[in-house]
């Protein structure tokens, strides 16, 4: 079912012209059978070609705009996935769990300037408390971080309109970005970024977007030795390199959640890591 019938078109078409929004569409879609990411870019395919006509937005996606709405849903135009103001390489593609290892999503300078920008909020970094909501602190996560909000400068706007591009969900579904350092030793035991409902510290964290349904960690910096994101579960290391950056989806529309994506950060040998991290949420997320 994984194909862009002439049904599934006119389906599409008549829901859009209901006014449905895209989580609901991709969530029936699901329901019916197709693969999570297929239908995710189907459909913000289908959005984005309907907003191109309307003048709202660049024709991003390879939508067709001939009248008739005709959707490419190739992810993969080579090894490349392109959006409005860069090329991205995919360097590594695993569908279950879904991972992938993109190079060059971030520019030198754009990185550089991440960093300098962030410098002057540094913190300790928090982790959620699962009993008595909030955050706290936790030896298992030992970096220094400061959050933004969504859209706080012209760097950090451009550079989530590129990961929604790159991505297929919309900016309105991402938490702001963190950024994070870690000095010689510095490390983020392995966990899970998806949140519990039976824990109410976390259950609270739910009303908000909902769940976290995928994460982004993009390298701020290249690292001498250590500080590789690690899947336990998996056996699998991504190096750190200025640039890059490794996704990783464990939620679905209906609420399933793979276990799958424990994953850490492994202690810095040599040098420090910066890293700049973007969560995706089920619905739209903003803070009150």
């Amino acid at each position: 079912m994984q194909q862009v019938s002439a049904e599934l078109v006119e389906w599409l078409q008549n829901e859009i012209g209901r006014g449905c929004r895209p989580e609901v569409l991709i969530e029936s879609m699901i329901k019916a059978g197709y693969e999570a990411d297929f239908a995710r870019n189907v459909i913000n395919a289908s959005f984005a070609s309907l907003e191109a006509l309307e003048g709202k937005r660049p024709n991003v996606l390879g939508a067709n705009l001939e009248g008739t709405l005709k959707i490419n849903t190739d992810p993969l135009p080579g090894n490349f996935i392109k959006t409005s103001d860069r090329d991205v390489q995919v360097l590594l593609n695993m569908q279950s769990p879904r991972i992938m290892l993109f190079g060059g999503l971030l520019s030198d300078e754009e990185c550089d300037g991440i960093i300098e920008f962030s410098r002057a909020k540094m913190a300790r970094s928090h982790v959620v408390d699962s009993d008595a909501g909030g955050t706290r602190e936790d030896e298992a996560r030992t970096s220094t971080g400061a959050a933004f909000q969504r859209g706080e400068t012209a760097l950090h706007t451009r550079i989530e309109k590129r990961i929604s591009e790159l991505l297929g969900w919309p900016v309105e579904h991402g938490e702001g970005l963190q950024i994070l350092h870690y000095n010689i030793g510095g490390e983020y035991k392995p966990h899970y970024d998806y949140f519990h409902h039976d824990r109410p510290g976390e259950a609270e964290q739910l009303k908000t977007g909902g769940q976290r349904i995928a994460t982004l960690v993009m390298y701020l910096n290249d690292v001498e030795a250590g500080g590789g994101t690690i899947f336990p579960e998996l056996g699998l290391e991504t190096m750190p390199k200025k640039g890059n950056a490794i996704y990783f989806a464990y939620g679905g529309m209906d609420g399933t959640l793979d276990s799958r994506s424990l994953h850490g950060g492994a202690p810095v040998e040599r040098g420090e890591k910066w890293i700049a991290t973007k969560w995706i949420r089920q619905r739209p997320y903003q803070l009150t």
